[in-house]
């Protein structure tokens, strides 16, 4: 059996009852869940699945992601994904619509925190538990951290030319931009961007909290989410 091809993923509108039996043996029970739903109903079991996060910043994203409505199940590596998009606006716009895996097993997010030094950091958890492998797309890039085998982290100085790497190194990449950019976490929590076009590392936000409220903000955009802004 062929393998979905991440650059050219097989979708499925909603009710999805044509997805063929080798498809569905490969998505993950809470992405094969949504298989006989209409996007209404898709869309309130997304929103039970969300209804118990607590945390402030958490909750303003929740709020601004609520508005998308799932439309399509995706064929793709690691358990497939829903898909959704803003209602009343043009979905091949970078922003009106995103990619959601299933959920992370709790003993899976914990071991990949503990390697990047992150698991007492409860802002970080909190919000990879809900979103981990979230994405913009699923053909280029744009996504947070999901199945690795192991997360990336800055490593690599480029033989001494990138201006505040010795602050940063070792952070967590947990967001690949579509430009290539990276977000960073440092295991402090502190926040920023590695600009590779630029070759600098430049400050986002002082905690990861900061960060998700920036980023939900940004989320009302469409436009692909980078250091440079539409």
């Amino acid at each position: 059996m062929p393998e979905s091809d991440p650059y050219d993923p097989a979708s499925y509108p909603l009710p999805a009852t044509d997805v063929p039996d080798d498809v569905r043996s490969e998505l993950h029970p809470w992405v094969g869940g949504f298989i006989g739903m209409r996007p209404a109903e898709a869309t309130k079991r997304l929103h039970e699945h969300w209804a118990t996060i607590e945390r402030p910043s958490l909750r303003a994203l929740r709020e601004t992601l609520g508005e998308f409505e799932v439309r399509e199940i995706v064929q793709y590596p690691d358990g497939g994904r829903i898909y959704a998009v803003r209602p009343n606006t043009d979905e091949d716009d970078i922003g009106n619509s995103f990619y959601l895996p299933a959920p992370l097993d709790p003993d899976e997010l914990d071991a990949h925190l503990k390697a990047v030094s992150l698991s007492q950091n409860d802002s970080v958890r909190e919000f990879l538990t809900h979103f981990a492998g979230w994405a913009e797309d699923v053909r280029i890039s744009g996504d947070f951290v999901y199945r690795e085998a192991s997360w990336p982290t800055f490593t690599d100085s480029w033989e001494d030319t990138i201006a505040g790497f010795d602050e940063w190194k070792d952070s967590l990449m947990i967001y690949n931009a579509r430009n290539g950019c990276q977000v960073l976490v440092h295991p402090r929590g502190n926040v920023a961007w590695w600009m590779f076009q630029e070759r600098r590392v430049a400050d986002l936000a002082p905690d990861f909290d900061g960060f998700i409220r920036q980023f939900s903000e940004y989320r009302k955009l469409a436009w692909p989410y980078d250091p440079y802004g539409p």
